[in-house]
């Protein structure tokens, strides 16, 4: 399996004035894409998401490094036939219809007259925007025009889907179909790459994902890799309140359900992990045990609160050893 996007040591600077010192906005961004993934890009505002997704399409140059997109600079024209894309803030003229701008895109994507018409009127049924076919996009509302975003671009099939912040704008129920609409588009092979800090969602439909704070890429991976286990959770059926007894004083946290069950949870200490696997050999089917992962809206913010404190530190010219050990 290749990458889908490469990325080496890219990096983009910006200043307004000759004299002022440039603000990199990238710095030395190094990150592989594998193909057949979901791929989340996660950070804070400012964190150089979507000048990364500008550099990808070829909207900017870097001021230095290198990215290959679906094999080839962004700047090759072809490639681009290849790659759907949702800006951050989608702004489309206001006097045409959904099916008028729709047929402008379909026509600079080169999409064939012949199917012209019924992959438009697939991809608004995919969004679920068919009844507002003819309606005037001045008239949509901003969750509307995000999904005649989204429709235009999946409209050329493309084998890789670059969207930044799709979920803005989407209320609840919209959010769920955009999700199941990503989920798709990958089992029909497309691979996604997008940008969200919206965390529940994008631990759901994400298998990849990286973090980056101030430009910098903080980890990347897969969510098995980065979502470290936390401990063990301990279910026990309802009618046996004795097991539960035995366990309480040494849980972390106990609750005990409307049906009667219990449910313990401890730590990550290998002397609960041997006794845990010894009340499940005596017990059975009586009790079951399950890891507890970090979810990824506490491991980003420790990763970001990681980041800041390292920057801190830096900036002060301190020896981060003697601020562990202070702290």
């Amino acid at each position: 399996m290749g990458n889908v996007i490469e990325i080496r040591h890219l990096t983009k600077y910006y200043g307004r004035f000759f004299r002022q010192k440039k603000v990199p906005a990238v710095s030395d961004l190094t990150l592989d894409i594998p193909e057949g993934t979901v791929f989340g890009f996660l950070g804070p505002n400012g964190a150089g998401k979507t000048t990364t997704i500008r550099l990808l399409m070829d909207l900017i140059k870097p001021t230095d490094g290198e990215a290959l997109v679906l094999g080839y600079p962004p700047d090759n024209i072809e490639i681009k036939r290849q790659i759907g894309f949702l800006p951050d803030a989608p702004a489309f003229s206001s006097y045409l219809s959904a099916n008028e701008f729709l047929n402008i895109c379909a026509k600079l994507l080169g999409i064939p007259s012949t199917t012209r018409k019924s992959r438009i009127a697939e991809v608004l049924e995919i969004v679920k925007m068919t009844k507002h076919a003819k309606s005037k996009l001045g008239g949509f509302s901003r969750g509307m025009v995000q999904r005649i975003g989204i429709a235009q671009a999946i409209l050329n099939r493309p084998k890789l889907l670059i969207l930044d912040e799709p979920l803005v704008g989407l209320d609840p129920h919209g959010r769920q179909e955009l999700k199941e609409i990503i989920l798709n588009q990958k089992a029909d092979g497309t691979n996604v790459f997008f940008c969200s800090h919206i965390l529940s969602d994008v631990e759901k439909i994400c298998d990849h994902l990286g973090i980056l704070a101030d430009g910098r890429l903080l980890c990347t991976g897969t969510l098995e890799e980065l979502l470290s286990g936390t401990g063990t959770r301990l279910h026990i059926n309802p009618g046996h309140d004795e097991i539960a007894k035995m366990l309480l004083s040494d849980a972390n946290e106990t609750i005990k359900l409307s049906n009667g069950a219990w449910e313990l949870t401890f730590s990550n200490q290998q002397e609960d992990g041997k006794r845990l696997a010894e009340i499940k050999k005596q017990y059975g089917e009586a009790v079951m045990l399950t890891r507890v992962r970090e979810n990824l809206e506490d491991f980003f913010f420790r990763k970001i609160a990681e980041a800041t404190q390292s920057k801190n530190v830096n900036q002060s010219g301190l020896n981060p050893d003697d601020v562990q050990r202070e702290a």
